[in-house]
């Protein structure tokens, strides 16, 4: 297998895992603020690793690796934090596709600088790539609410009284789910968006319904919910701090990975008890070590499968197909949940196997 085949193979391997960290940690933050379980998992997958590096008397990298490893690991915890705090301040579909798109094109950007244009056919999938990142993680809401009261009632669901009022789901402390919908006079559509919708026989705490519930004798007059500006740029930040996580994690991997990540993480850690300290959630600090702890191993292995591809194989190649996670995410949602993914969706996963397939060759 040619290094490109290889690096998108170990990015494809990166992707899987990373979606099924989000998709555990999406359920962790439905019990506990999502903060508190990703902390628990960095602060966990350090320990782990530290004992591992120790245990089998691995030697230490130089110091730049280290410093590049720690680097990323802090600016990347940092920038997690502003993505949370993006996606509080409204419509989370725009804001996290934009996230999701420059989180890929940074990196490409800085390996066509770099090291120089690839083929014709890789570059044909880095483009594809991008394009297929940008159809699965970009969400809008429906276009109107008479068009979703129809798609309600076409389902056979009654609606209830002369006046309903569905209860507004809450943003966390973090802010990580917050809603999305049309603003519907006295009447509001609001839902948690895929794949992470909140219901009630799942398990768990209850939870304000997802569900919105219309009265067809109620004029409806639709109410648009613009994506402030304050949170695209925030969005935007975030993109630009993990893009850049991955450009570090690349100039760190020569020292080795398993220490890489370990170094990663120490600092990673840090960085998530400062926001913790600066920003303490206001629920109570429980029921998030178990599904944090098996997120953060998850995230840990996804990382270290990126960095063993940066190794063989191009930056830019590796970046973006680690950068399709969200794909695994939203079919785990549909395996686990029953949430199926949107047509967009699956065109823009059609696309990125498509692209896949380009850059293996």
């Amino acid at each position: 297998m040619n290094s490109s085949g290889a690096a998108a193979g170990l990015g494809l391997m990166s992707a899987a895992t990373w979606g099924g960290s989000d998709f555990v940690g999406g359920l962790g933050a439905r019990r506990a603020p999502a903060l508190l379980v990703v902390a628990s998992g960095h602060i966990f997958s350090m320990l782990l690793l530290l004992a591992l590096c120790l245990g089998i008397r691995l030697a230490l990298p130089g110091s730049p690796y280290l410093f590049y490893a720690a680097l990323g690991g802090f600016e990347g915890s940092l920038a997690l934090a502003v993505f949370y705090r993006a996606l509080a301040m409204g419509a989370m579909g725009l804001t996290a596709a934009l996230t999701g798109l420059l989180t890929a094109l940074v990196p490409v950007l800085f390996s066509l600088f770099h090291y120089g244009l690839p083929t014709p056919v890789t570059a044909v999938g880095l483009a594809m790539g991008l394009a297929a990142i940008w159809l699965i993680t970009c969400s809008p809401a429906e276009k109107s609410p008479q068009q979703a009261a129809e798609k309600l009632i076409a389902e056979g669901k009654k609606c209830q009284g002369t006046t309903s009022v569905v209860p507004q789901m809450q943003p966390n402390e973090e802010g990580a789910l917050a809603p999305e919908g049309c603003l519907v006079d006295n009447l509001t559509e609001s839902r948690v968006p895929h794949p992470f919708r909140v219901l009630c026989e799942k398990g768990g705490k209850p939870q304000n319904s997802t569900t919105p519930v219309f009265d067809v004798r109620t004029t409806l007059t639709t109410k648009a919910i613009a994506t402030p500006p304050t949170a695209l740029l925030l969005g935007a930040l975030a993109g630009i701090g993990f893009g850049t996580q991955l450009i570090l994690f690349k100039m760190a991997s020569p020292g080795g990975i398993l220490w890489t990540m370990t170094s990663a993480r120490a600092a990673g850690s840090m960085a998530m008890l400062l926001v913790l300290l600066a920003m303490p959630p206001k629920a109570k600090w429980r029921g998030f070590w178990l599904t944090g702890i098996l997120a953060g191993a998850l995230d840990t292995i996804g990382n270290l499968f990126y960095l063993r591809a940066t190794q063989v194989g191009r930056l830019d190649v590796a970046a973006l197909v680690c950068s399709l996670y969200p794909a695994g995410t939203i079919l785990l949602a549909a395996l686990v949940l029953g949430e199926w993914p949107s047509r967009r969706q699956l065109a823009g996963m059609a696309l990125a196997l498509a692209a896949v397939v380009l850059l293996s060759v």
